[in-house]
Order: C-alpha cells, then sequence, then structure tokens
C-alpha cells in the first residue's frame, strides 16, 4: 500500500467511527429509546428487559447509520484537504483525482460489503430475537401450530381454495376444511378428521371425512361422499405454513427468497416483498454510493467544519431517503420492476455523483 493510501485511509477512519457513534446516538435517540420507555411503562417490565430489547435493536440502527457515517468522513476528509491545498498540491504532482480518491472508494466498498454480511448474518437474528422478547414480555405469545389459515388464487386473483387446519402434530394435521372454487364459484367442500402428505403419490392423503360437490347444472343439488380416505393434489405444503412467519426484516436473504416462492404458490402479488429482497442487497451499497457523493460535494473550504460537515450529510440523506420512498412505492405498485425500485436511489446518487466528479476532474 502507498504512502497517500495509508495517508487517506488513516485519515477517513477516525470520522467514521466518530459518524457511527453520533448518528447511532441520534437514531437510537429518536426511534427507540422512547418507544421502548413506553412499551415497558405499558406493559410493567423491567429495566434489565428493556436494556435487552435495546441491545437487539442496535444492529439494526447500525446497518443503517453506516452509510451515513462514510458520508459524513468522506466529506469532513475531502472538504480538509481541499481546504488546506492538499488535493491542489496532489493534482499538480501529477496525481489524478481519481486517484486521490481511489483509497476512498475502497473504504467504501469494503464497509458495504461488511455491511452486507452484517445485514445478513446479525440484523436478521437479532430482529427476530427482539420480537420474540417483546411477545413474550407482552404476554402475547400465540401457540404457532394452531389454527393455521392459507388461501390460493388463481391468475385473475379469484379464490381458488381456502384452507383451514386446526391442529399441526409433527406430520399431521388435525380438522381439515378446504373450500375449492372454480372461477371464483365455490364448487366443493372438504372436512376431515386428520391427514397427511404421502411424498410417493405427491399429495395430500385426508381421512375420515365427507365432501360436498356443488354440481354446477343443478343449483338445488348438494352431492355429499362420505370417505374413509381420500388423495387430493393440494399444490402446496401445508406444514410449510404451518408457523408464524418471520418479518422480512427477520429474514435474510435465502430465508425471504424461499418465503416469495410459497407465497407465489398461493397466487398471492409479491412485490412488496421481491423488493425487500433486492433492498437487501442495495441499501448496504448505499456506503460506496455515498463516498462517491461526499467526494464530489466536499470540494470547499469550509466543508471541514465538523457542523456544516454534519448538517451537509443530513440534508444528503434526506433526499436519498426520499428518492428511496419513491422507488418503493414505484415497485410495491408494479410501475417499476422490484430491483429497479430498489436499487434506483443508488443509481440516482451514483450518477449524479460521477458527473459532478467528472466536472470537478475536469476543471
Amino acid at each position: 500500500m502507498k504512502r497517500l493510501d495509508r495517508y487517506l485511509i488513516g485519515e477517513i477512519l477516525g470520522p467514521f467511527i466518530f459518524g457511527i457513534v453520533a448518528f447511532t446516538a441520534i437514531v437510537s435517540g429518536t426511534s427507540i429509546i422512547f418507544q421502548l420507555v413506553s412499551t415497558a411503562i405499558t406493559y410493567g417490565f423491567g429495566l434489565a428487559s428493556a436494556i435487552q430489547l435495546f441491545l437487539y435493536n442496535v444492529p439494526a440502527v447500525v446497518s443503517v447509520t453506516l452509510p451515513m457515517a462514510i458520508l459524513l468522513a468522506t466529506i469532513l476528509v475531502m472538504g480538509r484537504l481541499s481546504a488546506d491545498l492538499e488535493i491542489v498540491a496532489l493534482r499538480s504532482a501529477g496525481v489524478s483525482l481519481y486517484r486521490i480518491l481511489m483509497p476512498i472508494f475502497s473504504v467504501g466498498l469494503v464497509v458495504s460489503l461488511i455491511n452486507l454480511m452484517f445485514n445478513e448474518v446479525v440484523v436478521p437474528q437479532a430482529n427476530y430475537h427482539s420480537e420474540v422478547l417483546i411477545n413474550r414480555l407482552k404476554k402475547t405469545n400465540v401457540p404457532i401450530q394452531e389454527n393455521v389459515n392459507l388461501t390460493q388464487y388463481d391468475d385473475q386473483r379469484r379464490p381458488l381454495r381456502i384452507i383451514n387446519v386446526q391442529k399441526v402434530e409433527d406430520t399431521t394435521v388435525h380438522d381439515i376444511t378446504i373450500a375449492e372454487y372454480d372461477s371464483g364459484r365455490l364448487s366443493r367442500i372438504i372436512q376431515a378428521d386428520s391427514g397427511y402428505f404421502d411424498s410417493k403419490i405427491i399429495g395430500w392423503v385426508f381421512e375420515q371425512g365427507v365432501m360436498h360437490v356443488l354440481l354446477p347444472d343443478l343449483a338445488q343439488e348438494l352431492l355429499v361422499v362420505n370417505f374413509e380416505k381420500e388423495i387430493i393434489n393440494l399444490g402446496v405444503n401445508i406444514l410449510d405454513f404451518s408457523t408464524v412467519e418471520k418479518s422480512h426484516s427477520e429474514m435474510n436473504t435465502v430465508e425471504l427468497d424461499a418465503y416469495i416462492q410459497k407465497e407465489s404458490q398461493l397466487g398471492k402479488p409479491v412485490n412488496d416483498l421481491q423488493v425487500q429482497y433486492y433492498l437487501k442487497f442495495a441499501l448496504p451499497f448505499a456506503c460506496l454510493i455515498f463516498t462517491l457523493l461526499g467526494a464530489a460535494v466536499s470540494f470547499q473550504p469550509h466543508r471541514r467544519s465538523s457542523a456544516m460537515g454534519m448538517g451537509l450529510s443530513i440534508v444528503i440523506i434526506l433526499v436519498y431517503y426520499i428518492v428511496y420512498s419513491m422507488g418503493l412505492a414505484l415497485g410495491i405498485n408494479a410501475v417499476v420492476p422490484p430491483w429497479l425500485a430498489a436499487w434506483l436511489p443508488n443509481l440516482f446518487v451514483g450518477v449524479t455523483s460521477m458527473v459532478l466528479l467528472n466536472r470537478i476532474a475536469n476543471q
């Protein structure tokens, strides 16, 4: 590593750590602490539990503040180098602007990769344990293998099959009721005492039940069939839906992708879930994008002020999240593809940053 690289990386680490601490404190104080205090008073749990909940929520906050911190650090460091004419001296010596910025961009890339792994491994687990703990403290835990309900839809978003299972025990389901529809019209109702999935025939076997068939040509006629064993192909595995699903913030990318596939099997719209899936990649790389923008806007002497750097960082972050919200709305409403909705803020900020940097480099 050349001396210039070591120098610039050493310069950016201090402000970066300061940014993590500062922004984490600000976000935690405004979005976590007051909510925890209110929840603790409402449900009457103690200080130790509140602290535990706070610690579970910190990883999610840190993942959000990493891009803010690298943006602030870039603005402060490049602003100081510009104010002290070090950038001018380096460029006078024949060092290009992009060569000067390369170690800064490298730090941004490394932080993005760290944030990606952090969001994949630490944050989902912390969010999940936080949800489990707060449900236990609120005493709202519900047995996760009772009263399973799921609805399948056809291509025109009409009900295809509504399934209710009162109890799941190991691989056996009990007290099953299935309502089947044909072109939106109720055509068959199946009730059974128990059922299990037979992998050899790739279908569900229901035992001790009754089937009510509504004849399409005879509105007044109802065919009733009692059975000891009936094989029915549902197209889904009920056991996959017999536990309470995690929210997207409690899943890593593998779990979320599997959940999207399950929801697709039911014919449910998954645009919002697909947007959240791509956001798990896009948001961590905001760290790299913010180093580009931070470098582009920091070539002014007054940028060396910490207060000015913090204020400019907050303005940029607000603009970024406005574009983020617009992309989210467009993706959920299927106006743009989910991947584009997730990456729209990064593309907008990245392109703007490169235009500004090219303009500065050609001066």
